[in-house]
């Protein structure tokens, strides 16, 4: 909070300015946003923040004798995480980093400054539309150019209530701890009725978490032969060393998270996995039912499970009623695929008022199995009572689409046998040319590496831009590896249709599909087998067999695909831009998981910011 507290107010400009806004200025230490209240219709506020963006430690000088006394695990900028010490990236030394809550209508105002000593910094607003504020959503040579060693200001309107959560869309940083959740309220909430409490302290960040730094886990599993297993799960920062025996040390008795409820009242969590690795989570709480009311911050019907999946970028609000005898609960976390080789398991804490300050009974133990009816499992269409797909929900909002789309787009997520030309030279150690434990697979869309451009087409479309290839048309190849800037085009106010298929050909993995500047029907779901291919899914269409949900849809920006299967989305293309659509997964999206959805023309987009940073080659003439 330290960094925070120097925060300033924008200026009695604004105030005089715009007579509907209230400034905000943060209070000292430890106090929260003057932003963080209970949302009243016609009252918008500016909320400012500042994030310093910066290298730094767990078990720092500010931890004092963390983990020997855990009383210092609590001091403030002390990132304790499961007691391992590593080297991460922070905002304002903390992990996560600053939360925002506000209302929906405010106006966030983040400054970002680039502390880092050789780094960018771009920062996403994941779940935040910009609709009318393209040139916001924070990615790196697609809608700005990155961050240098500066000061770089967001400003937009809090458009797309819900929860939501930022983070750094440069490189490895957002597994590397540069996120944080972000809540949009509303004056209205349709399931207001369902909960008695909505506290901001009642949002769990979620987090997978290696016990080396992230850049040292990249290059070991892209140039070397080590593992992209993770080590852990963490809860808002805080866990336990669950792979302590498997690493050959002792498990420390860390600081857990605790949500603090009293009997008889109803609470909203909101659950939101930040994480960067392929480790899909289990939650479910000992005792206690959760009703889902939301998912990535859209209402729904409410639907009572006993437990769910989230995967990297998703978000789910729930509903827990505290009707039990009062005492301590495990909110049990238990991660899939890669956090399944080192049984990456955590617990938070529900706790309830006169119960002792104890962890709950049994021992905490993995277990990667699904207790009762679980909503959004892994690799699987559901068909089955005690499992439910996103399909098998429904919408608060009541929606009817049509029967045809104006565009329809195949998109096929797999790992390639290539040459990728980033890990391998086909002259001296080709991809066939090395034994198994060097042969590394790319992931792809559509057998196409992304290929980010020199410069921001959003915010200087009269530049050339020489490494776009277009959905359809044949990619530029080096041998068998394609690499290009992937772009879908569509006209504004077209209806899309997304046929997302994760191949499956190599490995039992999972791609969490994340779209910016929507949010979209998910209409179908199915899975075929071990592996499938897009003919095969574009054949059984063809054939009539695969039924779309065309009533009442939810509505998702970030959606799972199961592996040898699909999943099918739609949307009206009203959101005119240069928008990123990938893989959340780090490692996945940052080799090329990616493609680029642009809609509509340059005199759709709002003029380009005054001062707007400019970037590019430089090739002058020999």
């Amino acid at each position: 909070m330290s960094w925070l507290a120097g925060t300033l107010c924008l200026g009695l400009l604004v105030a005089l300015t715009e007579t509907l806004n209230t400034l905000c200025l943060l209070p000292t230490a430890g106090a929260a946003h003057e932003c963080e209240r209970t949302c009243v219709a016609g009252d918008t506020r500016t909320c400012q923040y500042e994030f310093h963006v910066q290298e730094y430690h767990t078990l720092s000088r500010a931890c004092f004798d963390c983990p020997n006394n855990l009383t210092d695990c609590e001091r403030e900028e002390c990132v304790a995480g499961d007691g391992v010490a590593r080297p991460i990236l922070t905002v304002n030394r903390q992990l996560p980093g600053p939360e925002i809550q506000v209302c929906e209508g405010d106006r966030v105002v983040v400054d970002v400054y680039n502390e880092q000593l050789s780094d960018t910094e771009t920062i996403h607003w994941h779940g935040q539309h910009m609709q009318d504020y393209q040139y916001y959503d924070g990615v790196p040579y697609l809608t700005q150019c990155p961050i240098l060693a500066a000061l770089f200001r967001y400003d937009f309107p809090a458009g797309t209530p819900g929860t939501a959560f930022w983070h750094s869309h440069i490189g490895l940083h957002r597994g590397s701890g540069v996120f944080g959740s972000m809540v949009v309220r509303e004056a209205e909430d349709p399931h207001l009725g369902l909960y008695d409490v909505d506290s901001p302290d009642h949002v769990l960040m979620l987090q997978d978490w290696i016990h080396d730094s992230v850049a040292t886990k990249f290059v070991g599993r892209h140039h070397y032969t080590s593992d992209d297993y993770a080590s852990g799960i963490l809860v808002n920062g805080k866990g336990r060393n669950s792979a302590a025996k498997i690493e050959g040390v002792n498990e420390v008795p860390m600081p857990l998270e605790v949500v603090e409820v009293s009997q008889g009242l109803r609470y909203r969590l909101r659950l939101i996995n930040g994480g960067g690795f392929n480790c899909p989570i289990i939650v479910s709480i000992d005792n206690h039912p959760i009703t889902i009311i939301a998912v990535d911050g859209y209402p729904i019907i409410p639907y009572t499970a006993d437990s769910l999946v989230i995967y990297s970028g998703e978000r789910f609000d729930v509903v827990v009623e505290a009707d039990q005898e009062p005492d301590n609960y495990w909110i049990r976390l238990n991660g899939l695929i890669d956090c399944g080789q080192n049984e990456c398991v955590q617990g938070a804490i529900l706790r309830y008022e006169g119960a002792q300050d104890e962890d709950p009974l049994p021992t905490l133990t993995y277990d990667p199995n699904y207790p009762g009816v679980v909503v959004n499992p892994l690799n699987s269409a559901g068909g089955v009572p005690e499992e439910v797909t996103m399909v098998d929900l429904d919408s608060l909002q009541s929606s009817i689409l049509t029967e045809e789309v104006d565009r329809q787009f195949y998109l096929a997520f797999d790992f390639s046998r290539v040459n990728n030309s980033y890990f391998y030279n086909s002259d001296l150690y080709p991809y066939n040319g090395v034994e198994g434990q060097w042969q590394l697979n790319t992931p792809q869309i559509n057998d196409i590496s992304f290929l980010y451009p020199a410069s921001p087409p959003l915010s200087q479309p009269d530049d050339p831009q020489p490494t776009v290839c277009l959905y359809g048309q044949d990619p530029p190849c080096d041998g068998d590896y394609c690499s290009c800037t992937y772009v879908l085009e569509v006209s504004l106010g077209e209806t899309v249709e997304f046929v997302l298929v994760d191949e499956g050909n190599i490995g039992d993995e999972n791609h969490p599909f994340h779209m910016h500047g929507y949010n979209f029907h998910v209409v179908a779901m199915g899975k075929l087998g071990s592996s499938t291919s897009v003919e095969e899914v574009a054949a059984l269409d063809a054939a009539g067999g695969i039924t779309r949900k065309l009533e009442n849809a939810v509505k998702k920006d970030t959606v799972t695909i199961p592996d040898g299967g699909y999943t099918i989305v739609r949307f009206t293309a009203d959101n005119p831009g240069w928008w990123a659509m990938h893989c959340h997964l780090v490692f996945h999206s940052e080799i090329g998981m990616v493609a680029a959805l642009h809609v509509g023309e340059t005199g759709d987009l709002p003029p380009v910011p005054s001062g707007f940073p400019i970037c590019g080659n430089f090739v002058p003439d020999l």
